[in-house]
């Protein structure tokens, strides 16, 4: 049987992401956050971008739509990070990963949380509802 490549399965697991926030009632914020965290990546670098998905998701009450956004958002890059890349091994708190870990690391977190994140857009435009939808 033969290995799925590195993009497929970015790709895979972005499916899998976008197929577990289908229905539940923060598609659409969650979209729209996936939308905006390239950027974010991109201007501030991964660990503060990061941060703003926690600190979003700590500002929201407790089974609010934005709190769930966010934290889904922060879970799946952490996921992809930390699970499925291993790019920090033995580490389970990607925040004290990004801030104890080395350069290399970073720099390849921060390569692969952007190159996830690219299906996730897609996959998210493709399958979530639009904020405005809901």
């Amino acid at each position: 049987m033969a290995q799925n490549s590195l993009e497929q399965r970015r790709a895979a697991i972005a499916l899998e992401t976008v197929n577990r926030i289908k229905g539940k009632g923060y598609e659409g914020k969650f979209r729209s956050y996936v939308v905006r965290l390239p950027a974010s990546i991109v201007m501030n670098g991964l660990g503060q971008a990061l941060a703003s998905e926690l600190a979003a998701a700590g500002r929201g009450e407790v089974g609010k739509s934005d709190k769930e956004a966010h934290e889904s958002l922060y879970e799946a890059i952490k996921n992809w990070l930390l699970a499925e890349r291993k790019i920090y091994p033995e580490k389970s708190d990607l925040m004290s990963a990004i801030v104890s870990g080395s350069q290399d690391q970073y720099v390849l977190a921060q390569a692969e949380a952007l190159a996830y994140l690219e299906w996730l857009k897609k996959f998210s435009q493709a399958f979530l509802k639009k904020e405005d939808d809901q």
